[in-house]
């Protein structure tokens, strides 16, 4: 083989594994002091953390809130919410071999994550995050979560995720709201992206251990720096091309994105049902998710796969192997989940729509803001 031939050859091997994104596991690594205490004591005095205002600072320990002598399930060292927040802007803390991602500072954040971040509704602005239990008091403006299904069950586990846990949500309030079972050491067998995982269909449901096993998560390739990168850096969430019965089973058929947000959500997702819904097909009765994204027309110029835009992602029907053709809206195409500093949890400012390339503008690439 000449020299020419091998450059050739790398070049190929390089460019394919940067087209094709390969699976990162969630899988929790370093001590296991890090995260776990044996028996809540150490010389005399208790270890877990608790409270109001507990998260790490900037020698990465934990701190603020108060110690308590009541130990935590699993043995753990604080809370979901204090284990990932920080009195520091930073929103990865590395400590001892862990990288644990923060999605809640007390003080501004640099370079928020995927999901966004709860700094801005802690601050008691209720429009710029979702209010969750721990983080954030109920909603001032909405009752009950927008463009929720009344029909689709009769406790508050769909409602809010304010609430403390309660026989109300299965004892499931706050963070579990949505990621219901978690699985920090094992990625293999519960492959569930970033622990967004339902709870089987039908109401009344006991959330036992053994629904673990159901199919009912969403499928997605994971960056191993959740998002705090580039735009050759990031998730790959899966998508569908599908329109939703809400009948419960959604998620398990397609496994997208779109599918767990409409648990909460329904209404704005699948066809028009007496005024509800989002229509199906153009014009649009409200902006459809979970479509394919046009490759003619004002979306011909945008080509996630060559020229991807973190700030306005798409999702994929393979996420393992994007493909234009085969690239689709998602919820996350506008909103982050766990707040922003723009009213609606929104990536951008909509007063303004974006400038070209950017905001509504990156998909809708032929039109013009004012």
């Amino acid at each position: 083989m000449s020299g020419i031939e091998r450059v050739f050859m790398v070049t190929v091997t390089l460019l394919l594994a940067l087209s094709v994104p390969s699976y990162t596991g969630a899988a929790v690594s370093g001590p296991c002091s890090n995260c776990h205490t044996m028996h809540n004591s150490q010389d005399g005095s208790p270890v877990v953390r608790d409270g109001t205002g507990v998260g790490w600072n900037d020698s990465a320990v934990l701190s603020g809130g108060s110690l308590s002598s009541t130990p935590k399930n699993r043995l753990l060292v604080t809370s979901c919410v204090g284990c990932h927040s920080s009195s520091t802007s930073q929103t990865i803390i590395s400590k001892a071999g862990s990288n644990i991602p923060i999605v809640y500072n007390t003080t501004v954040p640099v370079n928020p994550l995927a999901g966004g971040n709860f700094y801005w509704v802690a601050q008691g602005d209720d429009t710029k995050g979702h209010n969750v239990y721990g983080i954030a008091g109920a909603d001032g403006n909405l009752a009950t979560a927008p463009g929720r299904n009344p029909a689709a069950c009769s406790n508050s586990c769909h409602d809010t995720l304010a609430a403390a846990p309660s026989a109300n949500n299965y004892n499931r309030g706050g963070c579990q709201g949505c990621h219901l079972f978690t699985s920090h050491h094992d990625d293999v067998n519960y492959p569930w992206y970033r622990f967004l995982k339902g709870h089987g269909p039908g109401p009344g449901l006991t959330l036992d251990e053994s629904r673990k096993e159901l199919g009912d998560y969403v499928v997605g390739v994971e960056d191993d720096d959740w998002e705090q990168e580039t735009t050759v850096d990031h998730n790959y969430y899966k998508g569908a091309v599908a329109t939703y019965t809400n009948d419960g089973t959604s998620l398990t058929n397609y496994q997208s994105i779109t599918a767990f947000c409409s648990g909460c959500h329904s209404v704005f997702h699948g066809p028009e049902r007496n005024g509800d819904g989002m229509g199906s097909a153009s014009p649009w009765i409200r902006h459809p998710t979970d479509i394919a994204l046009p490759v003619t027309g004002e979306f011909a110029s945008y080509d996630p796969v060559t020229n991807y835009n973190a700030e306005t992602p798409v999702a994929w029907i393979n996420p393992a192997n994007p493909a234009r053709s085969e690239a689709t809206v998602m919820c996350l195409t506008c909103h982050r989940p766990h707040g922003s500093d723009q009213p609606d949890m929104l990536r951008w400012d909509y007063s303004t729509a974006g400038t070209q390339g950017t905001g509504c503008l990156t998909c809708h690439s032929s039109k013009r803001s004012n």
